[in-house]
């Protein structure tokens, strides 16, 4: 009697499991086009055309529901969130990436790229900015599956107005 329950118990357990969503590896990695020769950190230039780059690591582009940036500027405590649709990021090797340009003031997010402009490697800068910054933008993406299972990454920005 009790061993076709245990049976019918793995089977549903194994049923269940099948629908999950399984992120092997959830590591983010965030970029700019700047960088501090001091410490290495990626900052943003405002005077300056400024890029801004991530990838992570991620399912098959079905079981993608939704990839939201959130910018936070720490001084400001101004909050602007972007959804981004999958077509605007790459997806290789089990990877997504994307790339932007950023646009500081009133309203001021990363653009995607124009048509036509493909993704590349960016050129890092290294630069000894200003003693002091303007501002700290924290970057936040967070990735919902379509089973509504959602992990995120972040990186914290130093911004300089001055530089070279």
């Amino acid at each position: 009697m009790r061993k076709p329950l245990w049976i019918l118990l793995f089977g549903v357990l194994a049923l269940a499991l099948s629908s999950c969503v399984i992120v092997a590896d959830e590591t983010f990695k965030f970029q700019s086009n700047w960088q501090r020769t001091s410490d290495g950190a990626y900052v943003f230039c405002s005077n300056r055309q400024s890029r801004i780059f991530y990838s992570f690591r991620g399912p098959d582009p079905s079981q993608i529901q939704e990839v939201t940036e959130t910018y936070t500027g720490i001084i400001s405590a101004t909050v602007y969130q972007e959804r981004r649709s999958l077509n605007q990021l790459t997806y290789s090797g089990g990877r997504y990436t994307f790339e932007g340009i950023l646009t500081f003031g009133s309203g001021g997010i990363p653009q995607s790229l124009p048509a036509g402009v493909s993704q590349q490697a960016i050129a890092v800068t290294p630069i000894t900015p200003p003693p002091s910054n303007t501002g700290i933008t924290t970057v936040t993406v967070t990735v919902t599956t379509t089973s509504g299972f959602s992990y995120s990454g972040a990186y914290v920005y130093d911004v300089y107005s001055n530089c070279p």
